[in-house]
């Protein structure tokens, strides 16, 4: 053991001692030595980077509690060998000291001559003819201590813009709107067809969202087949697609197919009803699916899009209507297209760059996908002709044509990211095709992984957020949905893009992907490997027996849904084997354990830990051991204690327990004041009274918070103002039957979106959230609110946009002043749900210009018949408006 732990310091003093003593280093510094090109400069500062970062790591490793042990085996970057080997045989052989300070010293004096010398060529790179003479082949990841200077370099691209652009669409979706707005009242497939990269999907989204459609169908459902799925994880998708799937998803898995074929058949009978199977490969996914769709003859549709003609032929399939087939694009709308991702909608192409943007735009030949990724490099450049030139020229030696075209753009597109952004996109090929990804979830793994910079005066996820609004910006990662604050909430990648970035992670060593047994049983781990993802059943994952020691990620996603618990009796030789984690992601897999084992103290080095355990209730105190920890979630369906020894875990930024977390005020006097880094925290289970005041004061600069109450009394008190960083706050409980007594609730003034369920505050208290000046988004949910009359108060809601009404017994909901127009300023949004009793409702959302949107679903006809008088009244008002109605019953 003694002999590893030498040859690691060795390594790391070696390779500090390559930076201080290089006689190379000197004539730089003394500016005896030139680069003759943007490349040379660029391999210098990623020998530069790469061994800072590992400097710095291993500092923090011997300041802390964490034995040398603990560092992993990989190989450090561009390491003179003779050096490092010389530094290790020394250390085993006892002929050179393990001194703390000497290590500490020595690293010190190469970060004081690496430093500066990083900042010494910022001027040379941020030269964009710099960059542009970069070869394709060149720079594939490079370490995250430069990334400030590449994204001051590079990452000029515009925000993402709220809606998809279109060109060239119009004219296609009428023609689909028509074949399922009518025609023949029998069941009827649409197909979309085309080849990879033409905007399939894009079209498909585009009429599924149309007012006409939305109106015209009773029940509308998506999913993505993709070419390998699973049957019931399809069933699960499609019966979870109206947006319920958090409630619903882990009944269903309860259910075997028959039972979910039968769920979705008597769900839509009777019902006209509109479902879209997005990227189908294969009829057999219809075979088996088509039991479930009757034909009540009702005029319902399904819309398949696919890369094959013969999918949904007339003669083939039940149900089969004429393929609608998609072209390229002209030579003007392509132009068009790549205009307005370059520019924007508002501007056009300067003069001098038009005949350049239009022979680039001529030489993606139509391809939607490769235009909108060739216009997120052309973004980020300057907009100089000598730079666009530069740019058609390296885009003539690559392209090729057919379908090779989109690989090629992506191909360019890849070698003009910052590096720190080629790490977080490849990543995305850890997960499985076209998943909705959390933004927030992969954001947290991004950081846990290292290539999120930490900046001085910024909080990582924000780093964070906007390495995805760049990637977003450049037209290679797409929303799947916003936050209603503001903000990504799920994010996906384009099928060929997903290809590219599996294809590219196991070129550069970045990631390996495993499917299935066939591939676990029969792979062969490469040295040093990485990140390992896994995409299979939890028991064909343990039947593998996997051993990889040297693994820093290990990510599990179960191929085959289901409540199938896997029966492990002891998962320790998991802890045991894979020492040097720093992500575990086990949530595929439903571990039969009440506490988690103390084994898994030995993953010192562990930052993300996310596991699923239906049955666990504790956390043992060894988890305190974890001090690198940033995120800990859990899937459990009981509530789950944590230690008191949490207090010391001063890393700790995100804590997610489905179910419910309890957190004990610690008796232990050598525990630290507070988790002054506590990000976010869900669900905290504690008496809104004093005692859960003082918890909270323990967590000052949460910005995400939900709180369960467990009182049931009649008196709620809690100060909760002093949590000046919160944004999102989620507040429920129990449910209480009768009046509250007395309520006492402060919020923090900086709150956006705040939450309430089954908490009965009444009606006379809503001032308390009407005069929050920063409130945005309000959802009161499942009595929420106790009373029948809630009277807004003049001035309140000053910058509410969303505001949601769900299961609420009110009957009167109406102005202290009605002849005031000081009420919801900008509000966008208004969503009724399971609304029956309300008889009154403000007049002054008649008058209301920045009300977008109604939503009326499961609710009495009195609740529709106030909603049609505000349109009436919108419309009195202001003429032909955007108001947009949507009943569901």
């Amino acid at each position: 053991m003694m002999d590893e732990q030498n040859e690691k310091i060795g390594a790391l003093l070696g390779e500090a001692g390559i930076i201080i003593f290089s006689p190379t280093l000197s004539r730089v510094i003394e500016g005896e030595v030139s680069f003759s090109g943007s490349t040379q400069v660029l391999d210098f500062c990623d020998m530069l980077a790469n061994t800072n970062i590992h400097i710095k790591n291993f500092k923090d490793q011997i300041s802390g509690s964490s034995t040398i042990e603990s560092l992993p085996n990989s190989s450090y970057s561009l390491r003179a060998p003779e050096v490092s080997q010389t530094s290790s045989r020394m250390l085993s052989k006892g002929k050179m000291p393990i001194d703390h300070e000497v290590m500490v010293g020595l690293d010190d004096e190469a970060e004081k001559v690496i430093e500066p010398l990083i900042k010494h060529f910022e001027d040379q790179l941020s030269v964009p003819s710099t960059i542009q003479s970069l070869p394709n082949s060149s720079h594939s990841l490079r370490a995250p201590e430069v990334s400030q200077t590449s994204s001051r370099m590079l990452s000029k691209g515009k925000m993402p813009i709220d809606h998809e652009v279109m060109v060239g669409l119009d004219d296609e979706a009428a023609k689909v709107i028509e074949r399922l707005v009518s025609g023949s009242k029998q069941v009827e497939i649409v197909p979309i067809v085309g080849m990879a990269g033409l905007g399939k999907t894009t079209l498909a989204k585009k009429v599924y969202n149309n007012i006409s459609v939305t109106c015209h169908f009773h029940i509308r459902l998506w999913c993505t087949v993709s070419q390998e799925f699973n049957m019931k994880s399809l069933l699960i998708q499609i019966l979870c697609s109206n947006g319920k799937q958090s409630r619903m998803d882990e009944e269903l898995k309860k259910l075997n197919e028959h039972a979910l074929l039968e769920k979705l058949r008597q769900r839509l009978l009777k019902n006209r009803y509109l479902l879209v199977f997005d990227d189908v490969w294969d009829i057999e996914v219809w075979n088996e699916l088509r039991t479930a769709f009757p034909n009540d003859k009702n005029g319902s549709r399904i819309i398949f899009t696919s890369r094959f003609s013969n999918v949904a032929s007339d003669s083939k399939v039940q149900y089969g209507g004429e393929p609608h087939y998609l072209h390229p694009l002209s030579e003007k709308e392509s132009f068009e297209l790549l205009q307005k991702k370059v520019f924007g909608e508002e501007e056009e192409c300067p003069q001098a760059l038009h005949e350049l943007g239009m022979e680039i735009a001529k030489k993606c030949r139509g391809l939607p996908l490769a235009l909108v990724v060739v216009a997120g490099v052309l973004a980020t450049i300057e907009h100089d002709i000598c730079v666009w030139e530069e740019f058609a020229e390296s885009f003539t030696l690559t392209m090729v044509s057919g379908a090779d075209q989109c690989k090629k753009s992506l191909e360019l597109s890849f070698e003009h990211l910052p590096y720190h952004l080629k790490e977080c996109l490849l990543y995305f090929a850890a997960f499985r095709e076209d998943e909705k990804i959390g933004a927030k979830k992969l954001m947290c793994l991004w950081i846990a992984e290292g290539f999120v910079e930490i900046i001085e005066g910024e909080k990582s996820e924000d780093v964070a957020e906007k390495y995805l609004m760049d990637l977003i910006g450049r037209n290679l990662v797409m929303v799947g949905k916003n936050r209603s604050i503001g903000g990504v909430k799920t994010c996906y990648i384009h099928d060929l893009i997903f290809e590219f970035c599996k294809g590219k992670a196991k070129e550069k060593k970045f990631l390996q992907v495993l499917r299935g047994y066939d591939e676990l049983s029969t792979f062969n781990e490469p040295p040093n490997l990485p990140r390992l993802s896994i995409c299979s059943s939890g028991k064909d994952f343990m039947k593998s027996k996997l051993f990889c020691p040297c693994l820093s990620t290990l990510l599990f996603f179960d191929a085959t849904p289901g409540y199938n618990k896997l029966k492990l009796l002891n998962i320790s030789f998991l802890f045991c084997i894979y020492k040097h984690l720093k992500v575990l992601n086990l949530e595929g897999i439903n571990l039969m354990l009440k506490e988690l084992p103390a084994e898994v103290e030995s993953l010192l080095c562990l930052r993300y830990l996310a596991l699923r355990a239906s049955e666990m209730e504790f956390i043992p105190p060894s988890i305190a051991k974890l001090s690198h920890l940033e995120t800990f979630s859990l899937n459990s369906d009981e509530t789950v204690s944590l230690p008191d020894s949490i207090w010391n875990m001063k890393k700790l930024r995100h804590v997610h327990v489905e179910n419910g977390v309890v957190i004990p005020f610690s008796s232990n006097d050598n525990v630290v004041e507070n988790l002054s880094n506590l990000d976010t925290l869900s669900t905290l289970e504690l008496y809104l009274d004093k005692e859960g005041e003082n918890l909270l004061r323990r967590i000052p600069n949460v910005r995400q918070l939900k709180i369960f109450n467990c009182g049931k009394q009649n008196r709620v008190c809690c100060n909760m103002s002093r949590l000046e960083c919160l944004e999102s706050l989620g507040l429920g409980g129990y449910g209480f039957l009768g009046s509250r007594e007395h309520v006492e609730l402060s919020f923090p003034t900086n709150l956006k979106k705040l939450c309430l369920y089954r908490l009965g505050l009444p009606c006379r208290k809503m001032s308390l959230i009407e005069q929050l000046p920063n409130l945005e988004v309000l959802k009161l949910r499942e009595e929420a609110m106790d009373g029948q009359r809630w009277e807004l108060m003049e001035g309140g809601f000053p910058k509410l946009k969303v505001l949601t009404l769900e299961y609420e017994r009110i009957e009167k909901w109406i102005e202290a002043d009605p002849d005031s127009y000081d009420y919801f300023p900008c509000l966008q949004r208004l969503k009724l749900f399971g609304i029956f009793n309300l008889k009154m409702m403000p007049a002054c959302l008649g008058s209301t210009p920045t009300l977008e949107t109604i939503q009326v679903a499961h609710c009495g006809y009195g609740v529709k018949s106030l909603v049609w008088k505000i349109e009436e009244a919108q419309e009195d008002n202001y003429g032909d408006v955007n108001l947009k109605i949507i009943i569901i019953d």
